[in-house]
């Protein structure tokens, strides 16, 4: 189990609405003093993000908990995410290869056939995340609450 801190932001029915913590990238420290990945998480993190789970424990808004997902939910769908439009790209630009009339046009089809794998995959992704949106295996889940003190460092300039 892949485990992280948050605070419940609101709540609906049996789901809560969680800010995870931010973290230097690693989660090796906290500082983030001279170190290239905390300045990458603060150059692309961003404001921080609500999250969807399953609220188990009846967490109650502003509470600090500890959310956490299966490895193998997180392993799957990040294996379906990249892999399967990057193999229907290959795919694809193979299959406009064979299929061009000549030699002059392979590689004008293999970007087509290219394109419409990896357009293919996208689409074929989006579909198994729908399908798979209700089903609790895959979705984070509220762990137990938390005593630890959680709190967003405001840095002065």
């Amino acid at each position: 189990m892949i485990e992280t801190q948050a605070r419940v932001v609101r709540t609906d029915g049996d789901a809560a609405y969680v800010e995870a913590r931010n973290s230097s990238g690693c989660g090796s420290c906290g500082s983030g003093k001279d170190c290239g990945t905390a300045l990458l998480t603060q150059v692309f993190g961003g404001s921080p993000r609500e999250f969807r789970v399953l609220n188990a424990v009846g967490a109650r808004t502003g509470e600090n908990v500890v959310i956490g997902l299966e490895e193998g939910a997180l392993l799957k769908g990040s294996l379906t995410m990249y892999l399967l439009p990057l193999a229907l790209l290959f795919l694809g630009a193979i299959s406009g290869v064979s299929l061009a009339p000549d030699a002059g046009l392979r590689d004008l089809y293999s970007i087509f056939g290219g394109g419409g794998g990896l357009v293919a995959g996208f689409v074929w992704v989006k579909m198994y995340a729908l399908r798979l949106g209700g089903n609790r295996h895959f979705q984070p889940v509220i762990l137990r609450k938390s005593n630890e003190f959680f709190c967003t460092v405001i840095k002065e300039e």
